[in-house]
């Protein structure tokens, strides 16, 4: 079994603040990392890998220090690496990057699962792993928090549904976005570091390795600007004896005509 897991890496949200009144996010400690959603995708991997025996290919587009990500998904057990990096992806937007990296996964080629998070941290936009499916004509099950390979071609999951869950079954291959509670994620081993960045190699591909040309990777949307939703309002919080905290409640749901 061979399982690609999409991986993207962003700037971690913990060095960031956001001031909302001038509408602008600032940067005071610029580190990177792997979405953390994205880590649990991995984990079920890397889960498959530990039980039955399974490669797995981790796979980025991105700048050069993208190649971080990679190797750390190498020294938490990822067999292989491939970065996607060309100036022509400089802009992408969801549109190009599903190209670029569908056109990879063909390359590669020959493989069995998808596993991809449901959402980035930094958009939160949870697009990439249904237009990713719809691109190479996959089935998809959103939201997974179990797998199982089924035998005989055939995945069975457990995934989120309203309040519940349902349990799902697909033929192989599939795409499977992994929800962000499946899993703890695995750290990387202290050999494995040393390993990912003295033995192993990242393979890397450009647009050129790709067969792609300007016009597939032309991006359909354009960012305007960015705003910011207004500060959360607290709510009133009453205190004091049950009956009086009764009466002071039914009185101010009637002043703001709730009841």
């Amino acid at each position: 079994m061979r399982v690609i897991v999409p991986i993207k890496q962003i700037l971690d949200p913990g060095g960031m603040t956001v001031n909302r009144r001038a509408e602008r996010i600032f940067i005071n400690r610029e580190e990177y990392i792997i979405n953390p959603n994205d880590k649990n995708a991995l984990e079920e991997a890397l889960r498959l890998k530990d039980e039955q025996g399974a490669e797995v290919v981790a796979v980025t587009m991105g700048p050069e220090r993208a190649d971080d990500a990679l190797r750390e998904a190498m020294a938490m057990g990822a067999d292989s690496a491939f970065l996607l990096t060309d100036e022509a992806f400089e802009k992408a937007d969801i549109s190009v990057a599903t190209t670029v990296l569908g056109k990879a996964i063909q390359k590669i080629g020959d493989y069995d699962l998808i596993l991809t998070g449901c959402q980035a941290a930094d958009t939160g936009a949870g697009q990439l792993g249904p237009r990713l499916a719809e691109y190479l004509g996959l089935p998809q099950v959103t939201e997974v928090r179990e797998l199982v390979a089924a035998g005989e071609g055939k995945v069975r999951v457990r995934c989120n549904q309203g309040q519940g869950y349902a349990e799902v079954e697909a033929g192989l291959p599939a795409l499977l976005t992994i929800a962000q509670d499946a899993n703890e994620p695995r750290y990387p081993t202290g050999a494995g570091i040393i390993n990912a960045y003295r033995k192993w190699e990242v393979t890397v591909w450009g647009a050129s390795e790709l067969g792609l040309e300007a016009a597939d990777l032309q991006p359909l949307t354009e960012e305007k600007r960015i705003s910011f939703p207004p500060a959360r309002e607290f709510g009133t919080k009453i205190t004091g004896a049950p009956e009086e905290a009764a009466r002071e409640l039914v009185q101010h749901l009637k002043a703001n005509r709730v009841i």
